[in-house]
């Protein structure tokens, strides 16, 4: 059965597979101490570039819904308060949650392997998303510091919709022009990767990104008719689920916008693959719940859990599915019952404080998307 082509059924199914692989990452780094959990870890090291297909999607999604709507300082505005009210209300739960076992652990109610986790000087930058300009590495909910990149996209979006509005093939050099920017620094500053960066220079990181899917929406007429068989979709991303951990680094990146770019074709040429017979799209809408909930979860079963059953057989090997069960169902609830009503909530009071602007407003039901 051939999709419509308006369906983004790849791009929703990718989004919950890069999510789920960021959680095989993270967890086998908490099962390091067993030979199963350091062999898997040692063999997805690559799956930290799915966050870069996050920056893709997100770009696509953005510009799907915002394309010719932020053309004033009051759209602009409701713009940039929706995407806070997306994905503020988690971000603060999960740093609350954290900044409870750093005053927990600073007034000596508990302890703790790894204090640098917890410094209070990184709270004013992680409380303002501003973790990815000039944060501190890996503390408090650490993959929230991809929230502060997304955040910057979103400020420069205006920008981009602008400068794309006559020119639309402008987004190419968009695309271009910051990757190359962040090669060069590279290669003068002899830093590592900029497909390392994170809490340092991570909104450069997530620029090239962003820009490439608010391109791919703007041409995807012509992304359509590339003569590319559906196969090469799926093939790609098996081989780099597989076998990117080979890849250098660079090369990984470009493999992840390669897939990011086929999954796009697949969904504007209406194919049907083996990611959308079996449906993956349909826990979409849990993805950002996913992503920002599973350190927290780690935390509670795969730390304190392992600490207190000391005597458990397998140890924190055999927590993992209860980490597991536990992540599926409180990114459901997460999704339901916190994040879904406060958007809302949130929505309208931004529509409050704002003169009415009905492209703007229109796009409110159809924004669950990280």
């Amino acid at each position: 059965m051939l999709q419509t082509r308006d369906s983004t059924r790849h791009l929703d199914g990718l989004r919950i597979i890069a999510a789920g692989a960021v959680v095989i990452l993270h967890y086998s780094d908490y099962l390091k101490d067993h030979s199963a959990g350091r062999f898997v870890f040692e063999h997805t090291l690559h799956f930290n570039l799915f966050v870069d297909l996050f920056f893709v999607v997100s770009g696509f999604v953005i510009a799907s819904q915002y394309i010719g709507k932020v053309e004033s300082f009051p759209a602009i505005f409701r713009f940039l308060g929706r995407r806070l009210a997306r994905i503020y209300p988690l971000h603060l739960a999960t740093l609350m949650f954290y900044l409870a076992i750093a005053l927990a652990f600073y007034l000596g109610f508990a302890k703790t392997d790894n204090p640098a986790r917890y410094p209070l000087s990184d709270v004013p930058a992680q409380l303002f998303l501003l973790h990815a300009v000039d944060g501190q590495r890996l503390t408090f909910n650490f993959p929230s510091w991809s929230l502060s990149a997304e955040m910057f996209c979103y400020l420069l979006f205006p920008l981009v919709a602008l400068a794309t509005k006559r020119r639309r093939m402008l987004v190419v050099a968009l695309v271009i022009l910051p990757a190359l920017a962040n090669s060069i620094y590279v290669a003068a500053a002899g830093t590592e990767p900029w497909a390392e960066w994170i809490n340092n220079g991570g909104i450069f990181r997530a620029l090239p990104g962003f820009n490439l899917g608010v391109a791919c929406y703007l041409l995807r007429d012509q992304i359509a008719r590339w003569p590319v068989s559906s196969r090469a979709f799926t093939l790609s991303l098996l081989a780099f689920t597989l076998f990117g951990w080979l890849l250098p680094e660079m090369v990984a990146l470009v493999a992840v916008y390669t897939i990011a770019v086929l999954a796009i074709q697949c969904d504007y040429c209406g194919a049907t693959t083996l990611l959308t017979r079996l449906r993956f799209d349909r826990a979409s809408a849990y993805t950002y719940s996913c992503y920002m909930l599973h350190i927290p979860i780690a935390t509670l079963v795969l730390t304190f859990g392992a600490r207190a059953l000391t005597d458990l057989p397998g140890g924190k090997l055999s927590l993992l599915p209860v980490a597991i069960a536990a992540l599926a169902m409180a990114s459901f609830l997460s999704y339901r019952f916190f994040e879904t009503p406060l958007r809302h909530s949130l929505n309208e009071i931004f529509d409050r404080q704002l003169p009415a602007h009905r492209s703007i407003a229109a796009t409110s039901s159809s924004e669950g998307a990280r």
